[in-house]
């Protein structure tokens, strides 16, 4: 009884984490020469994959502190790719959301991080290097 139950655990596990990676969204994933417009830069963002279309972006997205995000893809078979940073805590009480785009070597993402009931608005741009 014991056995079936973790053989029946363990293979539930290995499916529910083996999702694979979009093979179209590889062309955004890598280091950017970035900067925060008016705030901070020049600095090295890294966009790596999660799962799916989804990527992990590490910055200083309020252009001191660093911070690791989810951002989801989409249109992956354009030119021009989007992307959604869906409503996320980064810190205790921080959140963030944006839009943004890629497109030949170049990102850019406009976002708003609520500090505490303190929105402040962004927008980040890097080149691939």
């Amino acid at each position: 009884m014991i056995r079936v139950l973790l053989f029946t655990v363990l293979a539930s596990l290995s499916f529910s984490s083996c999702q694979e990676i979009d093979e179209n969204i590889l062309p955004v994933v890598g280091i950017y020469r970035a900067h925060v417009v008016g705030v901070a830069g020049p600095f090295d963002l890294i966009i790596s994959t999660d799962r799916g279309d989804d990527v992990i972006i590490e910055a200083p997205f309020d252009g001191f502190d660093w911070y690791t995000l989810k951002a989801d893809i989409d249109n992956q078979t354009e030119r021009t790719m989007d992307i959604n940073i869906n409503n996320q805590q980064i810190a205790p009480f921080t959140d963030i959301k944006g839009t943004g785009f890629f497109r030949d070597g170049t990102i850019e993402l406009r976002y708003s991080i609520n500090f505490d009931g303190d929105i402040v608005h962004f927008k980040l741009v890097g080149t691939k290097i």
